[in-house]
């Protein structure tokens, strides 16, 4: 109950952030976007009546957020002047690749960072070589880490596509498409996958070695308990709750890191839509790309959280 009330709680905050920061520029948005003269080159008469219509600027502030919070409910979350197309509509074109290559990167991530970790913590001997390594990786932005495989691995050794999702004209259906759209994830998949492992594997590790020192684990060792019982119901029981924490935080950051590679990478997700959308100054799609984020951090959390209490109920 208490997890819906906070969810609920900053459901609430966003909504009310998102309706208000388009309209703490002074004047209204539609003025700030007068200013940019290359913003205004871009929109057309039609982009700027559906604009009016949807912020209605003329209302008094509590009926535009009345309006606001009706257009959410309908899933109108305006309509973008860079793309001239309904913003939900760029959102459901573009989510879908965004998810795939951070989901695909938070698994393979964080299976490789706990299974090298908990390894590392059990055996007491710190690889030096390892923990270096990573923490070298963990200290590079991932944009910038993005744009060296690129350039090294794309650009000179031509290894690997270096931009898109698929190859321009291929169409989903067609022969080749699914080993395509394979061959252009790689690369991003891969730089997303080795920034995520140092905060996974230095967690698992630090979390599994404390829990080796604890007096029940040394007792169990004292009275022969078989190794693999006190690893799996001593050891791995203890540190799960740290672990699911640990990736509730993962989960999140892996959107975040997502949208970074794929403006490097050129990669039809958030990313760069997200990009458009600042370089354009198209509020309104900025807005819901804040609102769907922010959403799926909200969700996230909360099933993390369900999962964190029904295993410290079984315990």
């Amino acid at each position: 109950m208490k997890s819906l009330i906070k969810c609920f709680m900053y459901m609430t905050l966003i909504i009310v952030l998102s309706f208000a920061l388009p309209r703490l520029i002074p004047g209204s948005p539609l003025f700030a976007m007068a200013e940019d003269i290359s913003s205004v080159g871009n929109m057309t008469k039609d982009a700027l009546k559906a604009f009016e219509k949807y912020y209605s600027p003329e209302l008094p502030l509590l009926e535009q957020f009345i309006k606001y919070l009706r257009n959410l409910f309908n899933l109108d979350f305006g309509y973008s002047f860079y793309y001239k197309m309904s913003v939900i509509q760029l959102i459901k074109e573009r989510v879908g690749w965004t998810f795939l290559l951070s989901f695909s990167s938070i698994v393979l991530s964080s299976i490789t960072g706990i299974f090298l970790g908990i390894k590392s913590g059990l055996k007491g001997k710190e690889s030096k070589l390892l923990v270096s390594v990573f923490m070298s990786i963990q200290a590079i932005p991932t944009f910038l880490l993005a744009a060296i495989f690129q350039i090294t691995i794309a650009y000179k050794s031509k290894l690997l596509p270096a931009t898109g999702a698929y190859t321009v004209g291929a169409r989903f259906g067609q022969s080749g498409y699914i080993l395509d759209v394979i061959e252009h994830m790689i690369l991003p998949l891969f730089v997303l996958v080795i920034s995520q492992i140092p905060p996974i594997y230095l967690f698992a590790k630090n979390s599994t070695a404390n829990v080796k020192k604890e007096q029940f684990v040394k007792m169990a060792s004292y009275l022969n308990i078989n190794k693999r019982d006190i690893y799996f119901k001593y050891i791995l029981k203890n540190i799960t709750p740290e672990l699911l924490g640990r990736l509730n935080i993962q989960f999140i950051l892996a959107i975040t890191g997502s949208i970074f590679v794929e403006a490097v990478f050129s990669y039809p997700g958030l990313g760069q839509l997200l990009r458009s959308a600042i370089s354009y100054r198209d509020y309104p799609l900025l807005q819901g790309i804040l609102l769907i984020c922010c959403t799926y951090g909200i969700i996230v959390n909360f099933i993390f959280e369900l999962i964190a209490l029904r295993n410290i109920k079984r315990c």
